[in-house]
């Protein structure tokens, strides 16, 4: 068999561990955020988790709490997923409809119109 015959019978497991695994980082920000929103308590809940880490995180506020979160959901999702899945040959299809749905939720909950709407914000 030869290198490219090799390279032709990769599965295809790994690129859905990695759509579904950025699809988990921007719902987790956005999530985060939508949650800022809802009280100063989770605000205040969620800049903690950045000032732990980040250096001059007093001086972004809660993204750096938010970041935080997305970096940990986009991470420990993709390790999962790629042990989970690298092996397999998926329906790519099924991940990208999946992927775009999540993305477009997520969207959805840091735009500020919609957010205010699900939080019954003037």
């Amino acid at each position: 068999m030869t290198q490219e015959n090799k390279k032709s019978k990769m599965k295809n497991g790994i690129a859905a561990a990695a759509m579904i695994s950025s699809m988990i980082g921007v719902l987790s920000l956005s999530i985060s955020h939508t949650l800022s929103v809802l009280s100063q308590e989770s605000k205040m809940m969620i800049h903690e988790i950045g000032k732990a880490w980040i250096p001059g995180a007093e001086a972004i506020g809660p993204y750096s709490g938010k970041e935080t979160i997305m970096l940990i959901g986009w991470g420990v999702s993709w390790i999962i997923l790629h042990y989970v899945l690298r092996n397999r040959d998926v329906k790519l299809s099924y991940y990208t409809i999946v992927f775009m749905i999540g993305v477009g939720i997520a969207i959805l909950l840091v735009w500020t119109p919609f957010v205010h709407l699900i939080t019954n914000q003037t």
